[in-house]
């Protein structure tokens, strides 16, 4: 199937959170005109990076308490991490860069409830996201604030782009969530942020190459002048992978700029262009511009009044050419949303806000649609008992293109204190709108402007446990009851199909440290009784890191699959390993090797029409790492 172009590529009182809180309101967006080479920027910009020579140190110990405390993604402000209803899962990119992570697609597989992967090829193709149990279609993703998949616009490609280097959170909001989200939001929401400056000015330069005539660079230089914090990156890579005709090359920038206006205010701005190019199995020539642009304000109105405004503009350009013509798209959106949290007592908060989004979506085989869709949301959040929190909300929203919908959701957090045991659950509801291609047709047939959106409600429970202050494990249970669901390939137009639809599961997480932190364990375990697309029942992936010397890093991880089909023909399951080590050779200079299917694996990504498409066998990558 032809890649839908898709860019890789919201606080509690400071009676309760700290100052962190208040040193993390921040919002951003992008903006990038049509028939801008970003491989010819990027170039440019590497070669003056490398003179310079840019990006992050190493996080520091407070960042790394902070992504540990504070999630944003539950109710688009900063909270506490023990006071959220819903369960989170929250990655600091910077540490997946010390284990050979760079790939986004390769870190989200850490969180219980999540397989991310590609049906369509290796590297730079089209990537799926199954979250708990549902399809790529019905997870929501979110970049620097701004909602980017939609009807218009789908997830996928953002898998096959992002990389880890421009981020520094990565959020993982697990079941639907409508009355934040909106549609789309049926397995859960994606969201990312672009990095912050801070500190004192300093770069890095990351160069590795490897097999399959691999090769990526990036750079970033970061840092506080005065009131103002900057960030800036850029990169390359290219790969011709371990198959034929399935060569990838991108070139992509990130910049965020936050000025401080007083002890209140902050005003700021993040930028994201990618430029990407992937031989889609010899089929087609695919290729992909990108990119989004932010601005946004955050401060206090009045002392127990804080409020979020943000303004984001998003465009995508795809073209496929094959040998049976070109199919493109053109894709425009800009978005304005104001969210407000207003602490009534100690102990009571209401939560609002507005917002309104407009696309403009157009392709080769006569598709013109300009669509609005606004709405509003209310919640409140009420603290019981010290222990025990309370969290409730509705959400109503407009769509041009087939009507109204309105969500909910409503969750509990309690903490049992002398056990360090946090019990969470919530039960609410989302919906999935029809696509553009489903409505108006695509080069696989007609669309069926009568389709109803699909709606589901969903619950979950669990609860997580601290071992020693070194230890915590998490166990879910969750449901999703989905109606009315789109048959998109259905003939002669797509329908909804007249039938409950219901996955289901069980998720482990555990993760912690021993002998002083020397080593690091992580394991992410997903049972599915219940699934779209036959998806694996067990899916597993672990890692231990071992701290051998003050300089010396190794460490070794695995993925694992069961039989599956993703919808296609039968799959068997698979074990993937992996190696990493790293070796601080200067305080300013790291070496770094990592191999990946360490044990040649042989295993397919997918099979639909008799196409099997192989993943990649073992492949051997290394280089340097120069922070200054």
């Amino acid at each position: 199937m032809s890649q839908i172009a898709s860019l890789v590529m919201h606080s509690n009182d400071l009676r309760s959170s700290g100052l962190k809180i208040e040193q993390y309101m921040h919002y951003e967006k992008s903006t990038s005109l049509r028939g801008l080479s970003w491989r010819a920027f990027v170039a440019r910009s590497l070669i003056a990076f490398s003179s310079l020579s840019l990006a992050q140190a190493e996080t520091d110990a407070k960042k790394e308490s902070e992504l540990d405390q504070i999630v944003v993604s539950a109710l688009r402000i900063p909270r506490d991490a023990q006071d959220v209803a819903s369960y989170v899962h929250v990655f600091d990119p910077r540490e997946w860069e010390k284990r050979g992570i760079t790939q986004l697609r390769q870190g989200l597989n850490e969180s219980p409830g999540v397989i991310a992967t590609s049906t369509g090829g290796q590297t730079g193709a089209l990537g799926s996201v199954f979250l708990r149990g549902t399809n790529t279609a019905y997870s929501q993703l979110v970049v620097d604030g701004m909602r980017l998949s939609d009807s218009t616009t789908q997830l996928g490609n953002m898998l096959s782009a992002a990389r880890t280097f421009d981020l520094d959170r990565v959020e993982v909001l697990r079941g639907a969530q409508g009355a934040a989200y909106g549609g789309e939001s049926i397995g859960g929401v994606l969201w990312l942020e672009t990095a912050r400056g801070r500190g004192a000015p300093k770069g890095t330069l990351f160069v590795e190459a490897g097999s399959f005539d691999s090769y990526q660079t990036s750079a970033r230089h970061q840092g506080e002048l005065g009131g103002l914090s900057y960030f800036l990156s850029g990169s390359y890579e290219e790969t011709q992978n371990d198959a034929p005709n399935q060569d990838f090359h991108q070139g992509s920038m990130a910049l965020r700029l936050e000025q401080s206006l007083n002890a209140d205010w902050q005003l700021g701005m993040t930028f994201r262009g990618v430029d990407a190019f992937f031989n889609n199995l010899g089929n087609s020539d695919d290729r992909v511009d990108a990119s989004l642009v932010t601005a946004y304000l955050n401060g206090k109105l009045r002392e127990n009044w804080k409020t979020y405004l943000l303004a984001g503009y998003h465009q995508e350009f795809y073209d496929s050419d094959s040998t049976f013509g070109n199919y493109g798209s053109d894709m425009r959106a800009t978005s304005l949303v104001n969210d407000h949290e207003i602490a009534l007592t100690d102990s009571l908060t209401v939560l609002g806000g507005v917002f309104a989004h407009r696309s403009d979506f157009v392709n080769t085989i006569g598709t013109d649609a300009a669509r609005d869709r606004y709405g509003l949301h209310l919640g409140v959040e009420w603290q019981s008992h010290e222990a025990w929190r309370h969290y409730a909300a509705m959400r109503w929203e407009d769509y041009d293109a087939y009507g109204q919908e309105t969500t909910w959701r409503i969750g509990s957090a309690y903490e049992f204190r002398p056990t360090k045991t946090t019990f969470r659950s919530g039960l609410g509801s989302s919906f999935r709108a029809p696509s553009y291609l489903d409505l108006f047709g695509s080069s696989f047939g007609a669309g069926n402007p009568d389709l109803r959106a699909e709606s589901s409600v969903g619950w979950d429970f669990g609860f997580e446990q601290v071992i020693a202050n070194d230890h915590r494990v998490q166990v879910v249970a969750f449901q999703n009851h989905i109606d009315d669901r789109i048959d998109s390939f259905a003939k002669p137009r797509p329908r909804n199909l007249d039938q409950d639809t219901r996955t289901e599961g069980v998720e482990l997480a555990w993760e912690g440290s021993f002998f002083a932190e020397a080593w690091r364990y992580r394991l992410a375990y997903t049972r599915l009784l219940r699934s779209l697309s036959d998806q694996p029942e067990h899916s597993v992936n672990a890692a231990i890191d071992w701290q051998a010397t003050e300089k010396l890093l190794l460490g070794v991880g695995l993925q694992s699959l069961s039989s599956h089909s993703w919808g296609g023909s039968a799959l068997d399951g698979y074990v993937i390993g992996r190696l990493h080590a790293s070796y601080q050779l200067r305080s300013d200079l790291r070496l770094h090797a990592r191999c990946e299917n360490i044990a040649n694996e042989s295993y397919l990504l997918s099979q639909f029409f008799g196409t099997p498409i192989a993943g990649a066998g073992t492949g051997v990558f290394g280089g340097l790492t120069w922070d200054w």
